[in-house]
Parts: C-alpha cells; sequence; structure tokens
C-alpha cells in the first residue's frame, strides 16, 4: 500500500458498539468470539468502507443451518462466478442488532429460522493513506428446515448454495485470493468465514 503523505490523520465514523447491547446478546444467545482486525484499504474498500453519510453502524452475518447441518451461502450477478459468502446486511444507526438480525434473513432468505448462537463480534479498521474507517460484525448461527430461500431484493442476491461447515475453509480461501480491485474486499470477507468455520467445526458450538 501507499505510504500515507499526509500531516494529519481522518478518521471516519468511529466504532458503534453498545456494550450494554453486547451483554444483552451475551445473555441471550452466549458468548461470542471477539477479535480486532487493521486492514490495509484499496481504492475499491475506500469508495465501499467511507461514507460521509453513514446509513449503518456494523452488520450482521449470518451462517443459516439445514437439518442435515449444511449452510446457506449467497451469491450476486457482479462477484466472480465461484465466489459465494455468508449473508450479511447492515444494522441502521438507530436499529438494535437482533431486530436488524431477523429483518435482513427475512429480505434475504424469506426463510423462517431460529437463533442458536452469538458466534462472533469482529471489529475493524480499515487504513487509507492516512485516513480510517471502523467497522463490526455481528455474527449468529441460524436454523431452519429443508426450505429454499429466496431473495426480496432481486437485484441484492443472484444465487445460494449450500455447504458442509467443513467446506467453509475453502470459501474463505476463494475470497482471500480474490484479485483486482476486490482483493481487499476478499480478505475482509474471509474473515466472518473463518470464525463461522472455527465454530462449527472445532469450536465449542461443533453440533449446533
Amino acid at each position: 500500500m501507499t505510504t500515507s503523505t499526509r500531516s494529519s490523520t481522518s478518521v471516519v465514523h468511529l466504532p458503534m458498539l453498545d456494550e450494554q447491547e453486547v451483554n444483552t446478546l451475551v445473555a441471550r444467545y452466549g458468548s461470542p468470539i471477539r477479535r480486532s482486525y487493521f486492514l490495509e484499504a484499496d481504492d475499491y474498500v475506500r469508495t465501499y468502507r467511507w461514507s460521509k453519510e453513514p446509513d449503518r453502524r456494523a452488520e450482521v452475518v449470518f451462517a443459516i443451518l439445514r437439518p442435515d447441518n449444511t449452510v446457506w451461502l449467497h451469491t450476486k450477478a457482479h462477484y466472480p462466478a465461484h465466489i459465494f459468502r455468508l449473508l450479511s446486511g447492515g444494522i441502521g444507526l438507530d436499529e438494535a442488532v437482533v431486530d436488524a438480525l431477523w429483518r435482513e434473513v427475512a429480505e434475504e432468505t424469506g426463510l423462517l429460522c431460529t437463533a442458536e448462537g452469538f458466534l462472533g463480534l469482529l471489529t475493524y479498521q480499515f487504513h487509507y493513506e492516512g485516513e480510517f474507517a471502523y467497522f463490526a460484525s455481528y455474527i449468529f448461527a441460524l436454523r431452519t428446515d429443508f426450505s429454499e430461500p429466496v431473495c426480496e431484493r432481486d437485484d441484492e442476491v443472484s444465487g445460494f448454495r449450500a455447504v458442509l461447515p467443513s467446506q467453509l475453509l475453502d470459501v474463505s480461501n476463494e475470497l482471500r485470493n480474490m484479485m483486482g480491485n476486490r482483493h481487499c474486499w476478499g480478505q475482509w470477507r474471509a474473515l466472518a468465514v473463518d470464525l463461522v468455520y472455527e465454530q462449527l467445526t472445532t469450536g465449542a458450538r461443533r453440533g449446533v
């Protein structure tokens, strides 16, 4: 990455984690793994993650498990053909995490789900030429039946597929190895997949 030549540091919307809200989620859904990351942004993420008027304070990421324990992934029309990732959606500035979770599940899948665990809380500090932007991912494990997901927003999701938890490592590797203008984006998106892989295959939540 290019070394910053700016004389001062610009900060773009600070983290908006409410620890009281986190504690409420922990009491209801269990203790998550908490990790923080420092990521060097590229031009794409600089455009994608920096906003003068942010419309979200964080995101929910949800691993929806079917009765056979496979996990639903999704892709979008503008992704490379082989790229899938976990479902996610923004948490509004004044929206509760749990409200955003169920709203996004309904909008992106139409599935009836139950929550089975609060798997992770990842916080990120993106850095780009002296500027910083902050974000967070609240990651949940959900349970559904064998119904097929249907996205209400057709321009958002172009396809779904279900994989075994053991295959999630391949999914994160595909994301992490993306080249071109989505390289940093892929590295970022791989982190939530890594955590879900760990939790569902080697962590205390195996068999969720």
